[in-house]
């Protein structure tokens, strides 16, 4: 149990200490090439034609979602892909998830390391929060 909670404290610090460090000239550039890499990734694995799923998609880019969720891969939290998949048909259960008003259902045991980012999600405005579901629903 104190394992878990320490494993859990340091991603939490960690996480933090990405999103909120002072940027220095090195650290910029090397910031905005790995989030280059990153929406490279994005871009040629999804199809965003629709502008409601490129507005979702720049919010889940521009709000740090893709530092725990990759596409294809699982991190710190579950891939993007497994995601679309579990809450496939569950957009309300999503929904209430990113508001902080619903259950885990991908990987109920990392729901706890999810928690300190819900701030974000429940801070978007219902169109904004939608147009992320909406991109997260829509890959495949």
């Amino acid at each position: 149990m104190i394992k878990k909670a320490s494993l859990i404290a340091a991603i939490f610090v960690l996480t933090v200490g990405i999103s909120c460090s002072s940027p220095n000239k090195e650290k910029s550039a090397n910031t905005t090439a790995e989030k280059n890499t990153i929406l490279e990734t994005v871009e040629t694995n999804t199809e965003t034609a629709d502008p409601a799923l490129s507005i979702g998609k720049k919010l889940y880019s521009d709000k740090g979602c893709l530092v725990c969720h990759q596409l294809n891969t699982k991190l710190v939290g579950p891939a993007v892909k497994d995601i679309a998949v579990a809450y496939s048909g569950k957009k309300v259960a999503l929904t209430a998830f990113l508001k902080g008003q619903g259950k885990a259902i991908v990987d109920p045991s990392q729901a706890s390391v999810m928690q300190p980012q819900i701030a974000i999600t429940k801070a978007l405005s219902a169109s904004e929060l939608n147009a992320v579901v909406d991109y997260i629903l829509s890959i495949k």
